[in-house]
Parts: C-alpha cells; sequence; structure tokens
C-alpha cells in the first residue's frame, strides 16, 4: 500500500525508486536520499523530480543503481536519518521481471514423495522464508533456500501427507504469515495448509460411464449449489449440504417424487455446473449454519470448501469427499463443470498472493491504483506470466486430481484472451471434450480493450462459450431490478419477435438479425441463473395480472425456448419446478430458506418438470436443433410468423435427422391459432410436452404455447 507510513520507498522499475514522503515530517522536504544495503554501505540516490500529492505527501523520484538485488534487503535513509525498507513495488508489473522470474516447472507447492516432503515456494521479491510444520502435533520451523527464478526450497524428510503447514516471508521490510497459496487442502477456516499426497486418496472412479458427448452443443447444462440443492429436509437426501449428498440414489419425497442426484439423471441434462466448491472465505466451517455464502468469494482455489465436507478439520476427507462427489455424477453419466472464479479474491491485503509477493499477483494503474472491474476491490492480473500459470496450474488440478469435466469462469471479462485460450488448450488436452466458458461482459478492468476476455474479443476465442444476455433479455424480459417489469417475447411482449429471430439461432449471423458470436457454440442460452431474480418471481412482477395457470404456461414457454435454440442451452436447477426466492434478486447471503431447492415445489410443478424431461430428450433427440456452425444455420433456418404475434422457427432441408424438415410454433398471446398443412406432419410437442406416433394436417396453437412439428 501507498502512502500509509510517513516514509515509504518503492522500487517502481529496474531505475526507479519512489519515495513518499509525509508532510507531516519536515513539510514532507528531504534534500537528499541513500540506499543502504544489508551490509550497511551507503549509496547516494539521485533525485530526478518530486510533487505534492493531494496535499498530505511529498513524492520524490529517484535513480535506482543497477546494482540492486531484487530479494535483497535494502533500506533508503533521508537526510534526517529517518529510513524505511525498499519495497519490491511496481517493479513486479515489467515485462523485464516477468522474464527473468517466470517459473515453468510443474514442482511449485507441496510435494510427498516416499519417505520426504518437497517444499517449493515462488517468492521471488522475499528476502527468507520459513516454513512451519506440523508433525505430530509439534511444531517445528525450517528455513528455506532460494534457488533460481525466486523459488524457496525445503526437504523434510519424512512423507508429511496430512500434516499442516504455514509459511513466513519476509519481503519488503516484515515478516508476513501466510497459508500456501497453491495449497491441495487445509485444516477448518483457513488455519493452516495441509500436506496432500492425491494418490493416497483413492476413490472408485467412473468415468466410463459417461456417453460419448462429440459436439459442444450437444451439451445440456444444469446449475446447481452444493449446498441448496441438498439443504431442504423433505427432499430426504442424506447428509444434506455436503458434498456427499450427491453420492445417495433413489432418494424421494414422502409423496413418492424423485429428488437428489437421481431426480438430476432422469431430467436428462448432460452436465452440471457446480457452483464455487473450492474454499471460499464467508462461512464459517465449524458453524455452517450460522452464515450462508454462494461461495463467489475465493480464499484456496485449490482446497475443496470446507462447509460442504462431513468433517472440515480433517484435510484428507474434503478431498476425498469432494472427489466422490465427481465420480458420482460421472456413475450416472452425468459430466462436471466447476464454477471458478479467478478474477478476484476475497480479500486482497489478507490473501496469500498479497502476502507471499505483494504487488504482484493484482492488476494496478500505472501509478499503482488498484483495478476494480470485478467490482470487489481487486481484480487478478491476468496476462502477468506466474498469474497465468497459476490459473493453468489451477485448471489443471482440478481436472487431473478430481476428474473434472470443464469450467464455467465467473467475470470471465475481467480476465484477458490469451489466457482464456490457453485455458481451452491445456483443458482439451487431458479431455478432448473439455467445455469451456464463462460471463464475458465488458467489466472495467484496467486492461486494453482488445485484451479483455468479453464478448466483444469472442472472435479472438473461438472455442469458448459466452452467457447470452441478448437471449435472456429478449426471451424472458429486463432483467435489472428497477426493469423488472419489462416483458420479454416469452412473457408477452411480441414486439420482440424480430429479436427472437436473432436469439433462437444462438446471434451467430449477420443479414438482418443482432450477430454476437461468429458459431452457435459460443452462445450459453438461458433466462435465469444464481444471479438476479428467478424467471418464475420475474414473471410474477412483469405479469401480475396473470393467474397461476398462465404463469405455469408462460414458464414452460421459455424452458422450451431455450431448449430448440441453436447454441447450448442452460438451466438453473429448480427453474423446472418455478423455483422462487420469494421476490429477491440477489440472494448471495440470503440464507437457507430462501436459496434451498424447494423439493415440494417440485411435487407441485411436475407437469413443468415432466415438460422439460420431454423437451430435454426431443433436443437429443433431434439433431437440427443442435447445428454445429453458422453455415449449417444460415442454410437451414427460416423464420416468418402468424399475424407478427406467433413465431414460426423452420428447420428445412435436413440431413442427417430423421425429419426433412420441422416446424416450431411459439405463441406469447392469449389467442388461439391454427395452422394446416398440404400432407400429414409429425406432432412432436405442444404445451403437453412431448408426443410420440401422431399425425396430423393442421395444430391448433394455444396460448402461451410451443407447438413442434415434423415431417420426413
Amino acid at each position: 500500500m501507498r502512502k500509509v507510513e510517513k516514509f515509504e520507498a518503492h522500487l517502481d522499475d529496474y531505475k526507479v525508486i519512489t519515495i513518499y514522503l509525509s508532510r507531516q515530517f519536515y513539510q514532507g522536504r528531504s534534500e537528499s536520499f541513500y540506499l543502504r544495503d544489508s551490509a550497511g554501505k551507503l549509496s547516494k540516490l539521485p533525485i530526478h523530480g518530486f510533487e505534492l500529492t493531494s496535499g498530505d505527501y511529498t513524492k520524490y523520484v529517484l535513480g535506482a543503481p543497477d546494482s540492486i538485488v531484487i530479494g535483497d534487503a535494502y533500506d533508503v535513509v533521508e537526510e534526517h536519518s529517518l529510513s524505511t525498507p525498499l519495497q519490491f513495488a511496481l517493479i513486479t508489473k515489467t515485462a523485464r521481471f516477468d522474464e527473468e522470474f517466470y517459473y515453468e516447472g510443474d514442482d511449485l507447492g507441496v510435494h510427498p514423495v516416499g519417505s520426504h516432503t518437497d517444499f517449493a515456494l515462488w517468492a521471488p521479491t522475499a528476502n527468507r522464508v520459513m516454513v512451519e510444520v506440523y508433525v505430530d502435533d509439534v511444531k517445528e520451523l525450517r528455513e528455506m533456500k532460494r534457488t533460481a527464478k525466486g523459488v524457496f526450497r525445503h526437504r523434510y524428510n519424512r512423507n508429511l501427507h496430512g500434516s499442516g503447514y504455514l509459511y513466513h516471508i519476509l519481503v519488503n521490510g516484515k515478516w508476513n504469515q501466510s497459508t500456501d497459496p497453491i495449497a491441495r487442502s487445509s485444516f477448518a477456516n483457513n488455519k493452516m495448509s495441509a500436506v496432500i499426497d492425491y494418490t493416497k486418496i483413492d476413490v472408485e472412479n467412473f468415468s466410463k460411464n459417461l456417453p460419448p458427448f462429440k459436439n459442444q452443443t450437444d451439451a445440456i447444462l444444469y446449475e446447481l449449489s452444493v449446498r441448496d440443492f441438498s439443504m431442504m429436509s423433505e427432499g430426504n437426501i442424506p447428509e444434506r449440504g455436503k458434498f456427499m449428498a450427491f453420492t445417495h440414489e433413489n432418494t424421494k419425497t414422502d409423496a413418492g417424487y424423485s429428488t437428489g442426484i437421481s431426480y438430476i439423471k432422469d431430467l436428462g441434462v448432460t452436465h452440471v455446473q457446480i457452483m464455487p466448491m473450492y474454499d471460499f472465505a464467508t462461512v464459517d466451517e465449524l458453524n455452517v449454519s450460522a452464515f450462508y455464502n454462494w461461495g463467489y468469494d475465493p480464499l484456496q482455489y485449490n482446497v475443496p470448501e470446507g462447509s460442504y465436507t462431513t468433517d472440515p478439520d480433517q484435510p484428507i476427507l474434503r478431498v476425498k469427499e469432494a472427489k466422490m462427489m465427481v465420480q458420482a455424477f460421472h456413475k450416472q453419466g452425468l459430466r462436471v463443470n466447476m464454477d471458478v472464479v479467478y478474477n478476484h479474491v476475497y480479500d486482497m491485503d489478507t490473501s496469500p498472493f498479497e502476502k507471499v509477493v505483494p504487488y504482484y499477483y493484482f492488476r494496478r494503474s500505472a501509478t499503482g491504483a488498484l483495478s476494480n472491474g470485478s467490482f470487489c476491490n481487486n481484480d487478478l492480473d491476468s496476462n502477468r506470466r506466474m498469474v497465468r500459470k497459476f490459473i493453468l496450474d489451477s485448471c489443471k488440478c482440478w481436472m487431473e486430481a478430481y476428474d473434472v469435466d470443464g469450467f464455467r469462469f465467473d467475470l470471465m471479462g475481467v480476465l484477458d484472451v490469451a489466457t482464456m485460450n490457453e485455458v481451452v488448450a491445456q483443458s482439451r488436452s487431458l479431455k478432448a471434450d473439455a467445455m469451456i466458458y464463462g460471463e464475458g461482459w465488458n467489466m472495467p478492468t484496467i486492461l486494453d480493450e482488445n485484451l479483455k476476455a468479453n464478448m466483444g474479443n469472442q472472435a479472438q476465442m473461438p472455442e469458448i462459450g459466452h452467457f447470452n444476455d441478448f437471449f435472456r433479455e429478449h426471451v424472458k424480459g429486463r432483467t435489472n431490478p428497477n426493469e423488472i417489469t419489462v416483458r420479454g417475447y416469452c412473457s408477452g411482449d411480441t414486439n420482440y419477435l424480430p429479436a427472437m429471430y436473432s436469439a433462437l439461432i444462438g446471434n451467430c449471423l449477420n443479414d438482418d438479425r443482432v450477430k454476437i458470436f461468429e458459431q452457435p457454440h459460443q452462445s450459453i442460452n438461458y433466462v435465469e441463473c444464481h444471479d438476479n431474480s428467478t424467471s418464475w418471481d420475474k414473471l410474477k412482477e412483469c405479469c401480475r395480472e396473470d393467474q397461476r395457470e398462465v404463469r405455469i404456461r408462460k414458464q414452460k414457454l421459455m424452458i422450451g425456448a431455450i431448449l430448440v435454440s441453436q447454441g447450448i442451452p442452460f438451466i438453473h436447477s429448480g427453474q423446472e419446478f418455478c423455483r422462487t426466492k420469494s421476490g429477491h434478486h440477489n440472494s448471495y447471503r440470503s440464507t437457507d430458506p430462501v436459496n434451498q431447492l424447494d423439493w415440494l415445489r417440485r411435487e407441485r410443478y411436475d407437469e413443468v418438470v415432466r415438460y422439460t424431461r420431454d423437451l430435454i430428450q426431443l433436443r437429443k433427440r433431434i439433431s437440427a436443433f443442435r447445428m454445429t456452425s453458422a453455415k449449417c444455420i444460415q442454410k437451414n433456418i427460416m423464420f416468418s410468423s402468424i399475424e407478427e404475434k406467433v413465431l414460426v422457427y423452420h428447420l428445412h432441408h435436413l440431413k442427417n435427422c430423421e425429419f426433412s424438415s420441422i416446424f416450431v410454433y411459439i405463441n406469447p398471446t392469449s389467442q388461439v391459432f391454427y395452422q394446416s398443412f398440404p400432407d400429414y406432419v409429425e406432432l412432436l410437442a405442444n404445451e403437453a410436452g412431448a408426443i410420440t406416433d401422431y399425425n396430423v394436417q393442421s395444430v391448433a396453437i394455444n396460448p402461451y404455447t410451443m407447438v413442434i412439428v415434423g415431417s420426413k
């Protein structure tokens, strides 16, 4: 931090030292400054300029000698004999620093092998590092040795699997105590990191149960929270709110309706998207019921969250149970995408990143001001080489050690294009069908516009999906709480008919459409997620005059639109049984009663569940809803309307499909419309769900419904 002490010295470039001298100390004036090394030798520093900063400090710019060695300890002394440690500050942001200290090895962290344990911590600006090890309840403090690229190492001659440790780092003139930035596990509430040997934590692998997954548009995503999904007692799911809840099959409500993991399997989705399951800050792991949070406040990126384990003070157990959850999904034929938050941390000052290498990991302006594109008071600086390496290594850890199948990136627009493309390349090298997608919003982070991993730069990231807010806003209506009453097409505003033409093709064509993406697999089509109001709560606000039966039809209509659209469909858990959060539009810390899945609604709105299940199966059956290229969409899809109210979505000249032509009719109005055909067509779906073996020459398109017919 700058301008905290009355006298500060920052090495901001290889030849630049910036001084801040409080105006309460000799009016902030000094005629001379000296660099003092660890041997006591003084070297006078040339003053290149000075200026007042906000009236409280005088800023001096000094020349720095070439002899400064990064990691050595220095003081700067001013003419009145006041001294301060020389901080290795914005120099860490230079390309030269990245080049000199980038470490490409794969041995960072702690590795117990055979009869010894190797510790390796990247801390290039540190003067000393000590590791504090807890063995058989006895604390030992060991000095670590500095090696090439600023990596400090120590070998402990014992296998410490399951033992605790902390680091003590002497950097910029003070000792910092820290957990390991790349720890594999932890004791409760981040008390200390834990040594883990993944090879000693074996769980049965069910990857063989996963069905083929050829194209990204074959995916059907289902977002859930570990805690929310099983917390309600009426779901009769053992180990509620824990990783282990997903290992219990064939659970039911008292009335006999399916719940838990078997419910997800029966629904037919292909991938679950797990909201943050790494270790986060704002839930007391030893008093879980006292606190609630979704977990978008990262603490330990490579550590499973302790509040989701049956005993958070057992570091081996939390790893095992997280692994068991992933394999429980694989056993059911479901792939697992992990929600990751590499854009910010819960608190920069207390994070291991800042304690180990101050100034390096977080994005700053040229003057040292922190970037806040995440609106969480810090942004990780992903275009720094060791930050990018951390993100890549972390993703690799979750794929190799936990067998996850892909990643959803929170606030992806804070990160940079190059990092995201490397994540794709690495992930596909480990699993060829890995999914990588995220929130491509244009965030106000301090990064050149052409480098941001947002939708505006989607052409630079051809294999990455983005949540399509155009689809959301025009299908459902406005999401902003201040515009909650503004309808979309499926909630009743037929003025959005032309916009629907663009939304249904994943916004990947020009002509008279709104083009956002190059290819359909880049479009994640959704109307609700964990953020903002649920679509059911939205309908209650924007369609207040509707009876419940009408809102049910509109809910089904929105789900249907998602599942027949080109791109990748996304369903928020409980959306298919009209999930409500009682009007809470930002429930990230709104307690279990607000956020938990209400399994009694699963009973009450079973018709919507069955409709969703039917439409999922229809999407899987008909490849025309899963086109893989914009070229194919251009050739085989056209739109028209009935009276500029009912949308007519025509998929024609189809090949490698059981139908040569398919018509989808979407009617968001209170009127009935009729459509006749010259020849018999097969009725595939209407408001009742999927229809089988039923040929017709005309159909009624009832109010607030979708009708699908096909001809061979």
